[in-house]
């Protein structure tokens, strides 16, 4: 009897969770629309049951941009011959911007917003293409595929802003040069412009007057840089300003590459003034370069090194050690980033990280300056606005079918009114005093005397 009870209660179970199924997926596509859409591919990748969830059909839009372009292109051809050589240069620009962006191949664009915890939202960007149509430099400029973001291992936990990404630049310099010959051709400077192969050729031998092998470099080159700033909240730099110096928390600054050898770092090594050199008792696993401080507003003592698939530029040498080492707190092990970056992709071809330290130091900044700022008052707000964020973090991946953006935020979207609102009364401000400030013009034009 009991075991009669257990099969049909096992019974009842997958019953019902063939009917959901039926429902949530066999069913919607019984009653296909007429046109021919992504709606199901695209939104495969957003977030449901949040408080934002659209999608656009974006083909049709397209079209609709082409046509409206041949509209153009044939009200053209009845203006007359003037009018139409000072505009068809504009006319043709945007049409080969579009077509090379690649705007012309999106076949659907869905956004999603979703909160996923008190405080926080998850946002999601979907641009969708139909298999075969990505050619444009939107799917092809920013990676092939999602991989590992193992730079995070490179940031240290006083990280305000990191931002690293996937770049084809071999790729864009390609573009760029058939880009160039497709202007040309559109302002009829086609005989005059060199074509891309051409382009690339004096690009190379220029870069080889310079003792640079062009070839060299993009193989060395590891396909994704990124940067990071750092901020020390414990100590203020006066930044000069027009009225008085500006107090900000003191800075530090990298760029980090990936790099699959040592040529990029033998080049500038070999082009390194005298005073650069490398430091005393220099680690063997990291080939470094410093030189001799900058006068700057905050301390700058640039810093060069390599270890590992890793090329770093510092802005001192205590931040390149930092980033290489992997000693001491790591920004993945820092309670805000953890909270932020809470269920998001671990694999992407980029990723952006605003920390609410950021936020945090430009709030305390403005209200350390708001002596003699024309709207005081809505700086003030604008500082208690930043004050409550919880940072944003943003992972972006490149697929097969298109590029999609995850991103977590913690702004809170009730403070908007009140942002649009201070930002507004700052303008007000700012042009009353530009109109009190300007010189009131003459009232009449003084008589003209004749000796």
């Amino acid at each position: 009897m009991k075991k009669a009870l257990i099969f049909i209660l096992i019974g009842v179970l997958l019953g019902a969770a063939a009917g959901w199924a039926f429902i949530r997926y066999v069913l919607p596509l019984w009653q296909p629309s007429h046109v021919d859409n992504t709606f199901y591919e695209t939104t495969s990748k957003l977030d449901k049951g949040g408080e934002v969830f659209v999608y656009l059909h974006a083909e049709q839009v397209m079209r609709a941009v082409v046509d409206a372009l041949d509209g153009f292109d044939k009200a053209l051809e009845l203006m007359p011959e003037e009018h139409k050589v000072k505009a068809r240069p504009g006319l043709d620009m945007a049409r080969i911007m579009f077509e090379s962006y690649g705007l012309d191949e999106i076949s659907g664009v869905g956004i999603s917003s979703f909160s996923f915890k008190p405080g926080l939202r998850r946002v999601r960007l979907v641009l969708h293409h139909r298999p075969g149509k990505d050619q444009g430099l939107i799917w092809n400029a920013a990676g092939a595929a999602a991989r590992s973001l193992d730079e995070l291992n490179l940031l240290p936990a006083d990280t305000a802003l990191a931002v690293s990404q996937d770049a084809d630049i071999a790729g864009l310099i390609e573009w760029a040069s058939r880009f160039g010959s497709r202007i040309g051709d559109a302002e009829g400077k086609n005989q005059a412009g060199p074509s891309p192969d051409q382009a690339m050729a004096l690009m190379k031998g220029a870069l080889q007057m310079a003792g640079i092998d062009f070839d060299r470099l993009m193989a060395s080159y590891g396909g994704r840089f990124g940067y990071l700033i750092t901020l020390d909240t414990e100590k203020r730099v006066a930044i000069p300003a027009k009225d008085k110096p500006v107090l900000i928390p003191e800075p530090a600054f990298a760029l980090f590459i990936h790099v699959k050898d040592d040529y990029i770092f033998d080049t500038i090594k070999a082009k390194a003034p005298e005073s650069g050199k490398p430091p005393a008792g220099a680690d063997q696993d990291v080939r470094k370069i410093v030189f001799p401080p900058i006068l700057a507003p905050f301390p700058v003592e640039p810093a060069i090194a390599q270890k590992g698939g890793w090329l770093v530029a510092a802005s001192r040498p205590s931040l390149l050690d930092a980033v290489l080492s992997g000693m001491g707190p790591r920004l993945s092990a820092d309670k805000d980033f953890k909270e932020i970056a809470a269920r998001l992709p671990r694999k992407g071809n980029g990723f952006s990280y605003v920390s609410p330290r950021l936020m945090r130091a430009a709030a305390q900044a403005m209200r350390e300056n708001l002596t003699g700022f024309p709207a005081s008052s809505a700086l003030a707000r604008i500082a208690g606005i930043l004050d409550q964020s919880k940072g944003l973090c943003q992972v972006r991946e490149v697929s097969e079918r298109g590029i999609v953006a995850t991103i977590h935020h913690g702004f809170d979207v009730a403070s908007l009114p009140e942002l649009v609102d201070a930002l507004a009364e700052i303008a007000r401000k700012s042009a009353q005093v530009r109109k009190t400030a300007a010189p009131a013009p003459p009232d009449e034009e003084p008589p003209r005397r004749f000796d």
